[in-house]
């Protein structure tokens, strides 16, 4: 079986009532990291970005992310 690492980031910080404009100011991270690590389908985020994101919404990195399987085709 095969798993896919997915990034939460979209839905907690709609659970948070922030947008991604907001974020992107608290954490002095480019707008466009932060809308890229919203869309489904990124392949690549550096650690001191999550650990930047996550210090900054007060989360865990295991609140950040989840495996899913995925198909093998």
């Amino acid at each position: 079986m095969f798993l896919n690492a997915q990034i939460r980031l979209k839905d907690i910080l709609k659970d948070q009532g922030m947008s991604q404009q907001q974020l992107a100011v608290l954490t002095d991270l480019r707008p466009s990291t932060i809308s890229d690590l919203c869309k489904p389908n990124i392949s690549r985020i550096y650690l001191s970005t999550i650990a930047i994101i996550c210090a900054a919404l007060n989360i865990t990195v295991s609140d950040l992310s989840v495996l899913e399987p995925s198909d093998p085709c």
